[in-house]
């Protein structure tokens, strides 16, 4: 009988030991909100894809001392990288959690949009489909640069928290300036 307790506590401190925390503290972009941004890794071998999850993000808000957890959600990360940029046009940083890179390099995140209202954060989904994402702030969407045999660009709008591809292609050759501005006008038809 002692022999297995041993057995399991050497198993669990092997499991604690094994997880990984990348902490930011946000004070300079969400100004005194008390803000703590946690990626907790409990499983590095999963390599994330067929909906796999390696970590916990969780998003806790601390003021005068009294804790809370604004969101907890389950991710795969490779190598666990928090980024902040706006996706939603309100000039406050949203959160970005790195999922996967593939073989050239096309990087995906999940988003999560920060309402200042509310304090609240919520997933856009499928936004995590989206390769490289940027926003164009002038047009209001978003902006999917592929690296591949060849090289395209590809169009997303947010909407009610979804990621919504408009089926919006055009490659990175000769025409490209060309047709990215056939692109931004079809866009802005669609309205």
């Amino acid at each position: 009988m002692k022999v297995a307790i041993i057995i399991a506590s050497l198993l669990f401190s092997l499991n604690i030991w094994a997880q990984s925390t990348v902490e930011v503290k946000s004070d300079s972009i969400y100004k005194g909100r008390g803000i703590k941004i946690k990626l907790v890794t409990f499983d590095d071998e999963k390599n994330g894809y067929d909906g796999e999850k390696n970590s916990i993000l969780v998003i806790e808000q601390n003021i005068k001392n009294i804790k809370s957890v604004i969101l907890k959600d389950s991710v795969f990360s490779t190598i666990k990288e928090i980024k902040f940029a706006d996706f939603n046009n309100d000039k406050i940083k949203d959160v970005l959690v790195q999922n996967i890179s593939d073989v050239r390099s096309n990087w995906t995140y999940y988003l999560y949009l920060y309402n200042p209202k509310m304090n609240s954060f919520k997933r856009v989904k499928d936004f995590e489909e989206i390769k490289n994402p940027k926003y164009n702030s002038k047009d209001k969407i978003v902006e999917s640069y592929v690296v591949s045999g060849q090289n395209w660009v590809g169009f997303y709008k947010i909407k009610n928290n979804i990621a919504v591809d408009l089926k919006i292609e055009i490659d990175d050759g000769e025409y490209f300036d060309r047709d990215y501005k056939k692109a931004i006008k079809k866009i802005k038809s669609k309205k």
